[in-house]
Order: C-alpha cells, then structure tokens, then sequence
C-alpha cells in the first residue's frame, strides 16, 4: 500500500493505496473506528489487494491526519471526497468499523451516487428514535469520564474490552497509544458531538450488509443492530469468536463475508 495525501485549510489527511490491479470498475474504502486509524483493517488489506483497488485511511483526528481544524462530519465527507477525485475513483464499497460506520453514512447521506455498497461492522444506525437516552448521554459526556482514567490503563482496558485475540489486542492497543490522551479526547468529543446532532436515519439506494461479532459487548451494538435489521431488512451477519473488532478478530470469517458481498455487488 502506498501512503499518499490531500491537504485543504483544515489539515493534512493521510490514505492508503494499493497499485493498480485488473479490476478497477471500483475502489473497497475502509473507514476505522473512533481511537483507531487505517491499520485497523491491515488483514482486509493482505487479503484483498491483489484483486481490488483499496484504501485505507486515517479520517481527520487520527492516526497520521491530525492535527485538523474544524471537525464536522460534512467536512470529513469532503476529505474522503477529494481523496477519490485525486485517484479518479468513480464508485466506491464502504467498510464502517464502529464510528466508521458513521462516518460511511454521512459520506452515503452527501455523495450517495458514490456508493454502491454499505457493510458496517459494530456500527450502529443513523437515527435518534434507535437509541436509549441514557446511552446518548453517555456519549455526551464520554470525554469528560475518559479524562479521569490514567491513560495507559484506558489503552488496556479499551483494547481488551473490544477484541478477543491477543493480536487484535495488540494492534488496537498500539493505536491508542500513538494517538495519546489528548488526541483520544480530541477525537472522542469531535465524533460523539456530530453524531449526536444526527436526527433521520440514511436512505440506502445500494446493497447493505450488517454484522458484529458474537462476543461483542460494547454499549447497546447488538441491541442496535437487531433492531436495525427488524426495521429495514437489511440482512445481518453475526461473526463467530470476535468482538467489537470483529474484521480483526476473525479476519478468516470476515474476509469471505466481505468477499461474498463485494461479488454480489459485482
């Protein structure tokens, strides 16, 4: 993968692409979830980048993109947006991990017409009538609880509540790590604050495909999703021995659930 860059008035953002292959009728875009940047998804990229054009990238307030001024989700889309034009990318499959996902239906509520697939992995949906009030105050005030915890022992206990391997584990931890406690506050008040001003969720007009791991136990995810996929009747894939980081944890199980989708696109 070849690290490359956009630059607006707002900051440098940093993504990932791998050379050109056979196929190029569309590009696999991965966006990470809140406190973890592009590697997230780097055993997606091992997998699958001899046969698809991909990227990864850390989204603003992460990973390598920081710092970046003025965080809205309308701007983030317009990141990703000029990311695609520099690589003359017409149609995109987005992949959401968590606040990944919704950065992927911000992106599909503004540019639409872009996406021909939705696959989400411990995301939750657009939508304030989904969610439980105390849950949205919890994410109102996550920052200020987050302050109080040493930050080395947030890292641990963040990465070991949301994965079950050891290499999951690991990956995540080195991410909040390099992101540093600041960075993670940063991060964690910008993304919580634009989603909670969201109040319809996103009209789909491409296939979509909900999943989260079996084990995962973050918030209210699997209680969402259920109820995501009852509503809408979007089918929903429950990934065995994972977690909140599901890709990662059982990257095995997920690549062919993602391969299978992409050719069904296809």
């Amino acid at each position: 993968m070849r690290e490359r860059r956009i630059q607006s008035s707002r900051g440098v953002v940093y993504y990932w692409k791998n050379e050109m292959v056979a196929s190029n009728k569309f590009a696999i875009v991965f966006c990470h979830g809140l406190t973890a940047d592009h590697t997230l998804f780097d055993k997606q990229v091992d997998h699958l980048k001899p046969e698809y054009p991909l990227i990864t990238w850390d989204y603003p307030l992460h990973g390598k993109s920081r710092p970046y001024a003025n965080f809205s989700f309308k701007n983030v889309n317009e990141e990703l947006l000029a990311i695609l034009e520099q690589e003359r990318i017409e149609k995109i499959v987005l992949v959401g991990q968590s606040a990944g996902g919704y950065i992927a239906q911000s992106f599909i509520q503004e540019h639409g017409e872009r996406v021909i697939g939705f696959l989400g992995i411990g995301t939750t949906p657009f939508g304030k009538h989904y969610y439980k009030s105390s849950e949205l105050f919890f994410l109102k005030h996550y920052s200020t609880i987050a302050r109080l915890y040493p930050y080395r022992y947030y890292c641990k206990a963040v990465a070991k509540s949301i994965t079950v391997s050891d290499e999951a584990r690991e990956s995540m931890y080195r991410s909040l790590v390099k992101l540093g406690k600041e960075g993670m506050l940063n991060a964690s008040s910008a993304v919580y604050g634009e989603f909670l001003k969201i109040e319809d969720e996103v009209k789909f007009n491409c296939p979509v495909l909900i999943t989260y791991g079996e084990y995962d136990h973050t918030g209210y995810v699997q209680e969402y999703c259920n109820r995501w996929t009852e509503k809408t009747g979007y089918p929903l894939k429950i990934i065995s021995n994972a977690s909140h980081n599901a890709n990662y944890d059982n990257y095995e199980e997920f690549n062919h659930l993602l391969i299978q989708f992409v050719q069904s696109i296809e």
